[in-house]
């Protein structure tokens, strides 16, 4: 089961480095925009997942009211994303789609699952270079296991101090995500989406950066 669960990941890894020649010389989109695209996908659902648990966990009344927003927000972009990948003709949503960032980042770099999957000097089939990779999505912005299991195990009080805790991180992570892509990359729908990625998580963290204040987190 766990060598299945390895040989999945390693399968959707790889599908998210490989830019085909087609989409990467469409005028539109440069490999900078696909990898974004193919990254930002299981972002957002890992933040879906995140949120799901707020009413087993908490009835704190502000986490409830973002649950829905965040929900309703990421899903409608990762359909926009979809949607961005279909008219290009390139896979994405289905390899990358149950993965969560944590797994891509530790198959790219060989932390805790086999050997990686390439050299550090080698380019990754016909997409980006590991180091690339890692400017797209810091370790730092990363959840990890540790984290999602501390978070599933919380409740009350301490729940909605990791909450926002890790939702901030997750958060920061999208927008340097964004930012990346806005300086690197070409196509004007992605560039939208990732302004809007940007103005909108960047109101949610100052708001639960208030929470945490009050909360005494």
């Amino acid at each position: 089961m766990e060598r299945r669960k390895l040989l999945q990941v390693a399968a959707g890894a790889l599908a998210l480095t490989q830019v085909p020649t087609a989409f990467a010389q469409d005028e539109e989109f440069n490999d900078v925009d696909i990898m974004f695209v193919r990254m930002m996908i299981p972002h957002h659902e890992r933040a879906i997942q995140m949120a799901e648990l707020i009413p087993e966990r908490t009835d704190r009344e502000e986490l409830l009211d973002l649950r829905m927003e965040i929900i309703e927000e990421q899903e409608a972009e990762v359909d926009l994303m979809c949607d961005l990948l279909d008219d290009a003709e390139v896979a994405g949503c289905d390899e990358v789609g149950g993965m969560m960032p944590h797994e891509m980042g530790g198959m790219m770099r060989g932390d805790g699952m086999g050997d990686g999957m390439h050299d550090d000097d080698d380019e990754m089939g016909d997409g980006m270079h590991p180091d690339e990779m890692e400017e797209m999505m810091p370790r730092e912005h990363m959840m990890t296991h540790d984290d999602g299991r501390e978070l599933r195990r919380a409740e009350n009080e301490e729940f909605d101090c990791l909450f926002a805790e890790h939702m901030i991180r997750h958060h920061e992570g999208a927008i340097v995500m964004s930012e990346h892509v806005l300086d690197e990359g070409e196509s004007e729908r992605v560039a939208d989406l990732a302004e809007n990625i940007i103005e909108s998580q960047q109101e949610e963290i100052e708001l639960m950066e208030g929470w945490q204040d009050d909360w005494d987190c």
